[in-house]
């Protein structure tokens, strides 16, 4: 599709955010009224996730490195689906994890319908085709119920049609092309890292590919590139440390995942897109993995402008084959998701429908394209037609919405209630759906959900289930814990001789002493040698290379800012984009 220049832009598209913010209302409505409720599904998990680092922060007064309430002990701000640098981490600051959550919906709901708008705009598509390709995307039943299950990195994906869009405004000033950098700057700094960033990464790289093919011309992939790798800089204080970990710490990916036909046909053309639904043995995830709803009214669209549009619109149709093929998953040792898998990065990957969200995006550009063919060949008064379109577009969105209903009523779960919040910090054993009741008392669980990246459960439980937070595995000492807190503990000790004390820690590389006395790991937990004169134990952990990963974002940022800002450094950057 040709790229729609400066001058389509209308006065209509500064209506745009505040119709997008009115959408965003609705779909968020049910979030907002069960503001003190917990969902179901993954709502526990990610509520928790984002509730250590609030309390790290404010209560502790520490950078929120370490997370002591989950599995005996993990990491914190290196993991992909944390957010501590993000805005949404001051949302949470603010009114707290679950109910900063819930803003968060909103405002993701709100930046994803109003990014893909303007990234249709950009491809061409009038103000109500656009709208139809928002809604048919951003208001999908993909992300409600994703969002509907708590799957809080899913929300991060409202930056990928921004990513698209300053890359395809850059060919008029290569200045948005910083704009590119900064939608993949605020995904990896927020809990978007693995999920929305690979998947954008890759959608985005097949797009531009196509795109360059189309206008025999490879200027976009420089701008691609440098958007994404510029927008890695920015974020390398996360992005450094995170990456060194997963490489150290991979989890398996599943390269034999398929997704069955009967059920990949449900997904998008069924009303029933309850968030239980159940196919049977051949349904190897939870419905929010597969559902893909699409409008019949956004088919026979696309189908017209398959039929009278294809020179204009075969990018669109490629990249819509190629990620429904790709979301079918294993169907045989060749298909295109055991390919994807091999390549270094994506080996973790798994739930191949997740990739229907892209088939979506290329159905609502291709049902945008149709509707505009139509607005030009039916011969009614321009009116008429402008409301047919309204009506039509209204239709989806109220098509797409009611089969999300069902799943968003599944937000009124479980009530918070205040819980006393004890000083003296332990471990339990725990239960999984108790994990946000057992942090909000100052309380570890070991008993968790499973959450990707992290290391089983690590700690100290004696055959009877008691659970210990340290142990003298050799030697003979009285040890006290004297000062607890999640990047620092310290224990007065009184020794009867050299020895060695296991801490109900879970070690990690991080992990120091202040007096420089190696720590290594004993049974998956942090261990310490002390010695006869030895009256006090002092440990902290740091986030191995977050130094390093700071100095290359503040150069970044500094490179950025002088790029932006400095007339010669910018026609110079100019140059090298063209």
């Amino acid at each position: 599709m040709d790229v729609a220049p400066e001058s389509v832009k209308s006065r209509h598209d500064y209506l745009a955010p505040v119709i997008m913010g009115a959408v965003a209302i609705l779909y968020s409505l049910p979030f907002l009224i069960y503001w003190d409720y917990l969902g179901v599904g993954d709502w526990e998990l990610f509520t928790t996730m984002a509730a250590i680092p609030v309390r790290e922060v404010l209560y502790y007064h520490q950078f929120p490195f370490w997370n002591p309430y989950i599995g005996g002990g993990n990491i914190l701000f290196a993991h992909p689906e944390v957010a501590v640098l993000s805005p949404f981490f001051l949302i949470n600051m603010v009114f707290g994890a679950l109910a900063g959550l819930k803003v968060q919906v909103f405002f993701t709901f709100f930046l994803g319908l109003w990014g893909t708008y303007l990234f249709s705009r950009k491809l061409g598509l009038s103000e109500v085709a656009s709208y139809m390709a928002a809604f048919v995307y951003y208001g999908s039943t993909y992300f409600g119920l994703h969002y509907a299950i708590g799957h809080m990195p899913f929300t991060h994906f409202c930056f990928l049609p921004w990513f698209l869009y300053f890359l395809l405004k850059s060919e008029e000033n290569w200045k948005y092309v910083m704009g590119a950098a900064a939608a993949i700057f605020l995904m990896i700094a927020g809990n978007g890292a693995a999920v929305p960033f690979v998947y954008t990464a890759f959608f985005s790289g097949v797009l531009v590919v196509l795109l360059s093919i189309e206008r025999k011309s490879f200027r976009l992939i420089k701008r691609y590139l440098f958007g994404l790798l510029s927008g890695v800089a920015l974020a390398a204080v996360k992005f450094i440390p995170m990456t060194i970990y997963l490489v150290e710490n991979r989890w398996p990916g599943m390269p034999d995942d398929r997704t069955p036909l009967n059920l990949a046909l449900a997904a998008f053309t069924s009303l029933d897109q309850y968030l239980f639904r159940n196919f049977g043995p051949a349904q190897k995830w939870g419905w929010h993995e597969y559902s893909a709803y699409v409008s019949p009214v956004v088919l026979i669209l696309a189908l017209v402008a398959i039929l009278y549009m294809f020179r204009k619109v075969w990018v669109w149709i490629v990249i819509g084959l190629f990620f429904l093929v790709l979301g079918l998953g294993h169907f045989s040792s060749f298909s295109p998701w055991n390919l994807l898998l091999q390549i270094p990065g994506f080996s973790s990957l798994r739930c191949p429908s997740r990739n229907f969200q892209f088939v979506l995006l290329a159905l609502g550009i291709l049902g945008g394209v149709g509707l505009d063919y139509l607005k030009d060949k039916i011969s009614i008064s321009k009116r008429v037609m402008t409301l047919i379109m309204i009506l039509l577009t209204a239709g989806v969105l109220i098509g797409n919405f009611i089969p999300d209903l069902r799943a968003f009523r599944q937000i009124k779960y479980k009530k918070v209630e205040a819980v006393e919040f004890s000083k003296d910090f332990r471990n339990i054993i725990g239960r999984k759906d108790d994990i946000y009741r057992q942090f909000q008392a100052n309380r570890g669980s070991l008993v968790t959900p499973w959450l990707s990246g992290y290391k089983d459960s690590r700690a100290l439980v004696t055959p009877t289930n008691e659970v210990l937070m340290e142990y003298v595995s050799r030697g003979q000492a009285e040890v006290t814990r004297d000062f607890f807190s999640p990047n620092r503990v310290i224990y007065d000790i009184e020794p009867v001789g050299p020895g060695s004390l296991i801490l109900s820690i879970g070690y990690d590389r991080g992990w120091k002493a202040v007096d420089g006395r190696p720590i290594y790991e004993s049974n998956n937990l942090v261990s310490i040698d002390f010695k006869t004169e030895d009256s006090r134990l002092e440990l902290y952990y740091r986030t191995p290379y977050f130094w390093t990963g700071l100095v290359i974002s503040l150069l970044a940022w500094a490179v950025w800012l002088f790029a932006l800002f400095n007339g010669k450094a910018g026609e110079r950057l100019k140059a090298v984009l063209d």
